[in-house]
């Protein structure tokens, strides 16, 4: 063979592996070029969790988490009804059929709220706070060993159901003067819609935003890889990723996990659910003990997964799929101590 001819093969192999070499270190700094920020702090009543992972250092991490804090205040001071002097308490303790004029975030998630709630039948409805507060729930739920009776069920339903309050941008008006809300359900998902589109506004891309649970992803983790989240093992008192039941990859998704095994009462011996159904007023027993959904809103997913909770699981199914953008994960009890589960074809889907 000619010296020149071995000469060019040579140079080629050496080309060749030269390329997978760069390609090898190429991958290496990409893997880790990422810094993770994190911001964490208390709101809504919970916790929340911020991260951010970028190639760079971001030098005004300080101003961002400064402008998160006073996102958060702004929106506790609309929607909180656990701050007296908020714009829901206010409206809750008015009893005028005049126009309450509310601000631009309060009125969206209540128009939302509406809709999701002729979506679900009447499952989702953001006018449950006078029967969350007879069963003992909420800022000033009612201190009783018993549960509330039949007449007084009755009574509360009169003023229940998003029927009766008018929306009139920028006002919503009392159709009767008891009706109170409450927007525990919907409230925590906006707040992390608000954030996660913020950040994306100041052009941060790989983000993860979470607040008591509901959370939304964008981008990558730190590793680059795909965000996975886990998803709690139903089981009373656990503490939040320390027994996980599975997990699932979110990519630009939201995703909202609502069940029965964190907050309940103890009445008559008996265990109480928070979740209350607001077409009869009773506190749910059904064999659901959580219901996880995806969504591109983490607003949407969270008013869902209320509504799945309170939904048998054949008519839950069924809605969620009309709905369409959402995927949904439902774990059933199983006997006296086992799970089953059941999902949409999309919510384990990479």
């Amino acid at each position: 063979m000619p010296l020149i001819a071995l000469g060019k093969k040579y140079l080629k192999y050496l080309f060749l592996k030269a390329q997978l070499l760069l390609g090898f270190f190429f991958y290496l700094s990409c893997s880790d070029s990422f810094v993770e920020y994190s911001i964490s702090g208390f709101t809504m009543g919970t916790s929340f969790n911020i991260k951010i992972n970028e190639s760079h250092k971001i030098d005004q991490i300080k101003q961002i988490e400064y402008s998160i804090d006073s996102i958060l205040v702004s929106l506790n001071r609309q929607m909180s009804t656990w701050i007296e002097d908020s714009e829901i308490s206010f409206f809750n303790q008015s009893r005028s059929g005049s126009p309450f004029r509310i601000s631009d975030e309060f009125y969206h998630v209540l128009k939302k709220g509406k809709l999701i709630n002729n979506q679900t039948s009447g499952a989702f409805d953001y006018t449950v706070f006078p029967l969350a507060q007879i069963w003992g729930f909420g800022p000033k739920g009612k201190n009783s060993s018993k549960s509330p009776d039949v007449n007084e069920i009755k009574n509360v339903l009169e003023y229940i159901g998003t029927d009766k309050i008018e929306l009139d941008y920028p006002y919503i008006t009392k159709k009767h003067p008891k009706v109170q809300i409450d927007l525990n359900a919907i409230a925590k998902g906006y707040a992390v819609d608000i954030i996660h589109d913020w950040l994306i506004h100041k052009n941060y891309k790989n983000i993860y935003v979470e607040i008591g649970g509901e959370l939304r992803c964008s981008g990558v983790n730190k590793t680059g890889a795909t965000w996975i989240i886990g998803i709690d093992t139903p089981i009373n008192n656990i503490v939040s990723s320390k027994n996980i039941y599975s997990k699932t990859k979110l990519k630009n998704m939201s995703l909202a996990t609502s069940g029965n095994y964190r907050n309940f009462l103890e009445k008559n011996g008996k265990k109480i659910n928070h979740t209350i159904d607001p077409r009869n007023g009773i506190s749910v027993e059904s064999n659901i003990l959580s219901v996880s959904v995806k969504a591109r809103s983490c607003l949407v997913a969270d008013a869902w997964a209320t509504a799945l909770m309170i939904l048998p699981y054949d008519e839950g199914l069924k809605v969620a799929t009309e709905a369409g953008g959402l995927e949904v994960l439902w774990i059933l009890a199983e006997g006296k101590e086992g799970f089953s589960q059941f999902s949409t074809k999309g919510f384990y889907r990479k």
